[in-house]
């Protein structure tokens, strides 16, 4: 998919090259993508061209959770449930 974008060439020059504003504004798009669930991470980063690594902190940056973290969160917070539900099965038993 292409998009064109209608932006002043007055605003690029060579400190901030059309080019390279370009680049961004794709970076920005398969980030979304990511976050919108439409790309899986390693996807994403096989079209951006940078390691996994690399990836989770662009996603970071733009407020993602990556997968793995998402997935220690939730492991988490079940420990914790489980936990805190072991004392409770043997008393709601004897009543």
């Amino acid at each position: 998919m292409e998009l064109k974008l209608d932006i002043p060439e007055e605003l690029f020059d060579d400190g901030y090259t059309a080019e390279a504003f370009a680049a961004r504004v794709r970076e920005f798009a398969v980030i979304e993508l990511v976050r919108v669930k439409r790309l899986h991470e390693h996807e994403a980063a096989r079209m951006l061209g940078v390691e996994r690594w690399e990836l989770i902190e662009k996603m970071e940056r733009a407020g993602i959770v990556p997968t793995e973290k998402e997935f220690e969160k939730i492991k988490g917070e079940l420990g914790e449930a489980i936990a805190s539900g072991k004392g409770r099965i043997g008393k709601s038993s004897a009543q």
